[in-house]
């Protein structure tokens, strides 16, 4: 205390600097002050328990929560205050606090005991090709699959990595959580692409406020700011059927703005070291099971500085927080850089070794590099080795003609390139996998990804032998990596309720068959023990369907898919503990009519769909089918509604009983006191 008290009279008779003098410096403690029995604790070290389920795939029973988990004292956090500096972030893994200081306010807080030592916070600055902002070449390709999604422009890079075909068998991402670091999310709730994203959880790590949009005072000076990550999270999660689909559209999202763009056109982004660092530890904590980054720490602003022998996994502070994340169970994706051009001409041109930025330079994560949609390795693409000789990057996948949502406009998209770009596929990609094998650990994903990858052969010394320091170890392809892991299923079956019958369908796809008579649905009625039923073969490909008697007096049904496939590995989704609900009754009249949306939605003729609407009383309604022009397709209901729940299937045909066309269609229902109506899409 008497040396606390002496660290106060020096602040008094010091002369404080100006305010546009103070630097950012990191500041050290010796220990953390708080006592270990707190490791007990989840809830009060703010540890979700989604974090704990990922970390117990990774880590022993009783190395769950660790020493990294301890927060800093507040006792501590109160003596670094008093000093009179702003506190920016603070890191449990690294036992530090960021903060602003002047020099004479630095030699107060290293005075004071509790201090192991103070360091610059590094700033840096990247460099990202500038978008083109152009209209979609031909060459981009439009496509609807099985499935009724319209990639439109995103087709091509969604193709290029077999999303499109675990898509396809309705692999959507559902129930992975993905972290997203960027330099912010504008019009994430508005964007037509992004609005329905199902986003847990927000934090500007720039500015301490949960808002991550751009905010009125960023205006002069960032312009830009928030469009780069709108653009990432489009990539990943974003939907608009007919424009762009993103990779792991079914996915949940943490989003975290740790980065300030400083020219307004996408070129260049300066920031620092501690806000990536403050957002990976919120990212984990909540539970995030990946992680996806275009930060890249290469180009310094400020001395000392990071060199490129310090590209070895251990020595920047985003790499050390990156490993920490990993070890942790999240799978850290993130961009190789942009510095990786090659210089000379012909014959004589090459590339530079170590060009890769940080934090790619970290073990146990997966870097990505940038190709051309044809697979060619990018002029800008950052290459290996690190500087401790190991290979870099780990995959690479279409980094130049992405197509992405524009943040600066609600409707609008761009068309970029940069590895800033081919790692929001990767992440996706890698969302996919998770989602149709929920029991991976992260460290199987990435191995999965690494070890089914589409090698080009050029006849170059790039293409000679795999893995290298400029494909790694190839264009990665979702769908093998998902197959190699045993029988795929569905994310989201598709339920249809008809009289007593529950009617349960999903897609299963194995690349050593499915046996006869092995595929089940287990299934339990209001919590009862489990029943089950075999899944039987329809007639569309790698379809399954299982029928379930529905009394009147169930209130809810949940279950798992199980099979056996022709090498016998017994496979199971998603598990025992997480279970699908599959049937929910109301118990509760409803209070006035409600049209619910069709399932499924876009449909088909051989498939059909079902409509629900909720009924208060037993008016005469009429429910019809219009097209675009507002013309009436078919009356499917005209008569008295049921109390409750109404089902209404629909077989997507006219009143002659022909098929329509296909294209969107409105179902409509007019109550004596009110109409509404949904938006359907129609394929044959």
């Amino acid at each position: 205390m008497r040396i606390l008290t002496t660290a106060m009279l020096l602040l008094a008779l010091v002369t404080v600097e100006a305010a546009a003098q103070t630097r950012h410096y990191w500041i050290v403690f010796r220990n953390k002050g708080v006592s270990s029995s707190l490791l007990k604790n989840s809830q009060s070290l703010g540890i979700t328990n989604r974090a704990l389920k990922r970390r117990a795939k990774s880590l022993p029973p009783d190395r769950l929560i660790d020493e990294y988990d301890l927060p800093i004292s507040e006792s501590a956090l109160s003596q670094i205050k008093q000093t009179g500096v702003k506190i920016r972030t603070v890191s449990r893994w690294l036992n530090a606090v960021s903060v602003e200081a002047s020099s004479q306010q630095l030699q107060i807080l290293n005075a004071l005991p509790i201090v192991s030592q103070s360091e610059p916070v590094v700033q840096f600055k990247r460099s990202q090709p500038q978008p083109r902002l152009e209209s979609p070449a031909s060459s981009l390709g439009k496509k609807s699959s099985a499935m009724g999604l319209d990639y439109g422009y995103s087709e091509t890079q969604l193709t290029n990595i077999k999303v499109v075909d675990l898509h396809a068998i309705g692999v959507n991402g559902a129930g992975v959580l993905i972290g997203m670091l960027d330099d912010g999310f504008n019009n994430y709730r508005t964007h037509v692409a992004l609005k329905n994203i199902q986003v847990i959880a927000t934090h500007d790590f720039i500015h301490n406020i949960d808002d991550v949009s751009i905010q009125p005072w960023e205006d002069t000076t960032s312009p830009g700011q928030g469009n780069h990550g709108a653009g990432t999270l489009s990539a990943i999660g974003g939907f608009d059927n007919g424009h762009m689909i993103g990779a792991a559209f079914g996915a949940s999202f943490l989003l975290a703005k740790t980065e300030m763009d400083s020219s307004g056109s996408g070129i260049d982004f300066n920031s620092e070291e501690d806000t990536y660092v403050a957002g990976l530890e919120w990212a984990e904590r909540l539970g995030a099971d990946i992680t996806s980054s275009s930060l890249g720490y290469k180009e310094f602003l400020s001395t000392p500085t990071y060199t490129s022998s310090d590209m070895n996994g251990k020595t920047t502070k985003v790499a050390q927080a990156a490993v920490i994340a990993a070890r942790k169970g999240v799978l850290v994706v993130t961009a190789m850089g942009n510095d990786g051009y090659i210089s000379g001409k012909g014959d004589q041109s090459q590339r530079a070794d170590t060009t890769l930025d940080s934090p790619a330079d970290a073990d146990s994560i997966i870097s990505v590099g940038a190709t051309s949609s044809d697979g060619e390795l990018a002029a800008f693409s950052g290459c290996g080795p690190t500087a401790d000789g190991r290979i870099k990057p780990e995959v690479v996948a279409q980094g130049m003609g992405v197509y992405w949502a524009d943040g600066a406009s609600t409707t609008d998209y761009n068309i970029v390139a940069g590895t800033s770009c081919s790692t929001p596929l990767v992440a996706g990609a890698a969302a996919l996998i998770l989602s149709a094998h929920p029991q991976l650990t992260n460290m199987q994903v990435r191995d999965a990804l690494m070890k089914t990858t589409i090698q080009r052969e050029d006849g170059t010394s790039e293409t000679a032998v795999y893995p290298n320091n400029y494909y790694g170890y190839g264009f990665i392809n979702a769908f093998a990596a998902a197959l190699s892991l045993g029988p795929v299923f569905s994310n989201v079956p598709m339920v249809t309720v008809l009289d007593s019958q529950l009617i349960v369908s999903t897609f299963i796809v194995s690349k050593s068959g499915i046996l006869n008579d092995s595929s089940f649905l287990y299934y339990r009625i209001d919590g009862s023990a489990f029943n089950r039923v075999h899944l039987q073969a329809t007639n569309s490909p790698n379809e399954y369907k299982a029928i379930i008697s529905l009394f009147s007096s169930v209130s809810s049904v949940a279950g798992y898919f199980s099979l056996c496939d022709s090498a016998g590995v017994s496979s199971s989704y998603p598990s025992t503990d997480s279970l699908l609900q599959l049937f929910t009754r109301k118990t509760t009249l409803p209070q006035k009519y409600a049209l619910l949306q069709n399932y499924p939605n876009p449909f088909s003729f051989t498939k059909g769909t079902t409509i629900k609407f909720d009924s208060p009383n037993e008016d005469v309604v009429d429910f019809a089918v219009f097209n675009i022009l507002g013309q009436r397709v078919k009356t499917i209901f005209n008569g008295h509604a049921l109390i409750g729940i109404n089902i209404i299937p629909y077989d997507g045909t006219n009143e002659r009983g022909g098929r329509i066309a296909n294209g969107i269609y409105f179902a409509r229902l007019k109550t004596p006191n009110s109409i509404s109506s949904i938006k359907m899409l129609y394929f044959k």
